[in-house]
């Protein structure tokens, strides 16, 4: 009788695991569907050539917060993690922690404007270097036209806004009508031109219809940074600085050449200049 009791209650703790680990083998599998959905529906719905209209926005909206929930739920359902794994997952935590330090010094050091922190969730391979996503939208008072900088320099501008995301043109975004109003000092005077162009391979930007003399071993490494005439854009935003100098074919302008202050390739946490 006492053998076919601890018979009975051997098949019961087995079976029971065997729920339990079913039960795991699901989840797993339902969190892995959900994040492949959500880059589906990115790719899909999301192109960045695709108009802003009522479906694809909350699309936008919605596939950035399954995102956020499915990737938390994972990593807390999840207790199956090596050593390694947890010490790049911490290490992770910790240059968060100091690029949110970086931005929040940043925030007292711009106090004449408004700075709204936000996170890169989405960045296109097919158009890395013309448009970015954010996780804040017009529910954090985000706007079309605000500039958007990180604590080096000036990364672009809003173009879209939803409820809880917004699309940035990058500074250096591969397109004909990116013209920026930019100024710099030279000998105690200000110079006006236009940003118009980026060299990708070079990593260069160029500044156009600049007029005066310039003595170039005075001008290198002078700070460019945005004039606030023409453009949405506040003055005294950092573009980048100045590289080298050029007239122009009939000798009447310069096109000074700049190289970005900004690191395009690492983006993650960024500040959108708001009002007041």
């Amino acid at each position: 009788m006492t053998i076919i009791v601890f018979m009975k209650m051997g098949i019961y703790n087995k079976g029971d695991i065997m729920k339990k680990t079913k039960k795991k083998k699901y989840k797993f599998i339902m969190v892995f569907l959900s994040i492949i959905l959500v880059f589906v529906l990115f790719y899909i719905f999301i192109n960045d050539n695709v108009k802003n209209n009522y479906l694809t926005s909350n699309l936008n909206d919605l596939t950035a917060n399954i995102f956020k929930i499915t990737t938390i739920s994972f990593i807390k359902d999840n207790n199956n993690y090596n050593k390694d794994v947890k010490k790049e997952i911490n290490n992770d935590y910790k240059k968060e922690i100091n690029k949110l330090k970086d931005t929040l010094n940043l925030n007292s050091v711009n106090s004449d404007k408004n700075l709204i922190n936000a996170t890169v969730i989405k960045r296109n391979t097919n158009y890395w270097y013309n448009t970015i996503t954010i996780d804040k939208g017009y529910k954090d008072n985000i706007k079309l036209g605000y500039a958007v900088i990180n604590k080096n320099g000036l990364i672009g501008k809003i173009i879209n806004v939803n409820k809880n995301t917004s699309d940035i043109k990058l500074l250096i975004a591969l397109k004909k009508d990116n013209y920026i109003s930019a100024k710099f000092i030279y000998d105690n005077n200000e110079y006006y031109g236009l940003i118009n162009k980026y060299n990708l391979k070079k990593n260069e930007l160029t500044l156009t219809n600049v007029i005066g003399e310039f003595d170039i071993n005075k001008l290198k490494n002078t700070n460019v940074v945005t004039s606030g005439l023409s453009d949405s854009f506040s003055s005294g935003l950092l573009i980048g600085k100045i590289k080298d100098i050029k007239k122009d074919t009939f000798g009447i302008s310069n096109t000074i050449i700049l190289t970005p202050t900004v690191n395009f390739n690492n983006l993650d946490i960024v500040s959108v200049v708001g009002d007041k």
